[in-house]
């Protein structure tokens, strides 16, 4: 599996990167949630197609696999699982 670079949303107000745990300014504790949400969309699709697939859902994770490349073309993890579950699903409908 491909490593996931760490998450990195700096402040708007102070250049400075928000707390990965709190996703909050360490500077001027700004809330940066809706930030991290819209910088890292494709992750977080990624993350609950992967929750989707355990629940045996897989056309729903395809769903979220197509809109995580779309939001982030270059996530290789979501670009192999999207062609493993699409493989799968074409040998279910043959």
């Amino acid at each position: 599996m491909t490593a996931v670079a760490p998450i990195e949303v700096p402040c708007p107000q102070c250049a400075v990167p928000a707390d990965a745990e709190s996703l909050r300014c360490p500077s001027c504790r700004e809330d940066l949630a809706a930030l991290v949400r819209l910088r890292y969309a494709g992750r977080i699709d990624y993350n609950e197609a992967l929750e989707r697939i355990r629940a045996g859902d897989d056309a729903a994770a395809l769903l979220l696999l197509r809109r995580a490349v779309r939001q982030e073309p270059g996530l290789r993890p979501a670009l192999d699982l999207l062609a493993e579950v699409t493989a799968r699903a074409g040998a279910a409908d043959a």
